[in-house]
């Protein structure tokens, strides 16, 4: 059995009472925060997603996640998501680029049950070949029998009828030279398709290893028979004796270095444009919280300057739908503008929104103002609910790597002045360094309409 060899309180915001985080000898990881609540959140956030995979196993952290709802030695397909249902309990899961997580929320009262068929899935998952599905070519006939490799195809054929997904993919994959997070989660149809057992079993028991994990608990609790519970149930199997799968090589972009512009159509009456720039980790929290407030300022609603200058204030806009974004992770952040737009301006559009980056040299108090009062409000959110503080802490943890930087956020927020926005807008956010993504409607792929 596991043995602790650390326990370290952390207090956290908006929390009455401190964090508890255990560490094990194995190098698992237990966090325990109180709330009060009639629900109470189990969750395990998995290091691993598509930042660990390579050109041969692209989407196997995602199609792994829907299979360990597949069965265990103990129970078969199906019956932990119909117990935690007739339990009034609420199961999902989520895989992105540096992470893969699964959670139950459920009435404090069924928390013994709740977490004993989750540690039993996370730690003896089996991979039935029946579920996984027979391997089959993409390019002909599918199989009679629709399995989750199948289901899992089906998901990805969705995603390439998507514009903005599209788009994505296309800047995704010129925004980075060699990372992984140049490829898509969800993977494609053809490693899907031919992936064999012995290969998903293989990544699973490569990263879902106790150093690996993180169990958060969040709500009402009697700390001790948690850790009772948890040490009972938690029983990792030596995987050692395993030939690992081998991760693409990590070599952090936080620059973009060959700045382009790539065209896609597709059967569509209007354009869709992403652009982008690459950024340092969400761990430089500083940085972070900078690029979420310039975000705010650049294209969050319609007292944005994007809205205001681009939309509300033209007399004929060209533009149907445009905002900003900052995806955060563990080896280097996206700060992303979206637009919807008149295809006969294109080449406007690209220019108008290189202007609005270049605007971004001065920055007013008022808007810096507005801008955190936001970002106070949506970071206080994140302990509103169990699951809104098992999200976060998993977050922290997982791809910060940090759970310290939570308690710092306020603080290094009200740090930032204008002078230091205009110097992180003008460090990632050149106008010449950034890629851009452009979806036309068909015939039109490079040309101006």
């Amino acid at each position: 059995m596991m043995e602790i060899i650390n326990k370290e309180l952390v207090e956290y915001p908006y929390l009455e009472k401190p964090l508890s985080i255990y560490t094990f000898d194995n190098g698992y990881k237990v966090v325990l925060a109180p709330k009060k609540s009639p629900m109470i959140n189990i969750s395990s956030w998995v290091k691993t997603g598509s930042i660990n995979e390579n050109k041969d196993n692209n989407g196997v952290s995602h199609f792994v996640e829907h299979l360990l709802f597949k069965g265990t030695t103990k129970y078969k397909a199906g019956y932990f998501d119909k117990k935690m249902e007739q339990l009034g309990g609420i199961i999902n899961a989520a895989t992105w680029k540096d992470y893969t997580f699964y959670y139950i929320n459920i009435p404090k009262e069924h928390f013994r049950i709740a977490l004993e068929l989750h540690s039993d899935m996370m730690v003896d998952a089996i991979f039935p070949g029946q579920e996984i599905g027979p391997r089959f070519d993409i390019k002909g006939n599918p199989p009679e029998e629709k399995r989750e490799r199948y289901v899992v195809i089906e998901e990805i054929r969705m995603g390439e009828d998507n514009n903005w997904r599209k788009v994505y993919k296309n800047l995704n994959n010129i925004m980075y030279q060699n990372h992984p997070y140049k490829r898509e989660v969800i993977g494609t149809k053809e490693i899907i398709s031919n992936i064999t057992q012995e290969e998903i079993v293989r990544y699973y028991k490569t990263f879902y290893t106790p150093n690996n994990i993180t169990t958060i608990v969040s709500g009402v609790f009697d700390e001790e028979k948690v850790i009772n519970l948890i040490k009972d149930n938690f029983r990792f199997r030596d995987n050692s004796n395993i030939e690992p799968c081998v991760a693409d090589k990590k070599i952090k972009e936080t620059k973009i270095k060959n700045p382009t512009v790539v065209y896609d159509s597709s059967d569509i009456q209007t354009g869709y444009l992403m652009l982008g720039a690459l950024c340092d980790s969400a761990s430089n929290l500083k940085e972070t919280i900078a690029l979420d407030l310039l975000s705010t300022i650049l294209g969050d609603g319609k007292s944005s300057r994007l809205y205001s200058t681009l939309v509300e204030n033209q007399e004929k806009p060209h533009y149907y739908q445009i905002e900003s974004c900052h995806y955060q992770f563990k080896d280097g952040d996206n700060f992303f503008i979206e637009a919807n737009f008149d295809p006969t301006k294109k080449d406007i559009v690209i220019e108008e929104l290189k202007g609005q980056l270049r605007g971004l040299e001065k920055i007013e108090q008022t808007e810096l103002d507005k801008a955190k009062k936001r970002a106070r409000v949506n970071f206080a959110q994140e302990s509103e609910t169990v699951c809104d503080i098992a999200d976060a802490i998993g977050f922290w943890m997982s791809v910060c790597e940090d759970i310290t930087l939570a308690k710092k956020y306020l603080s290094t927020l009200e740090e930032i002045d204008c002078s230091y926005l205009q110097s992180i807008a003008k460090k990632y956010l050149d106008p010449d360094l950034v890629s851009i993504s452009i979806c036309l409607p068909e015939g039109e792929k490079n040309g101006t309409l």
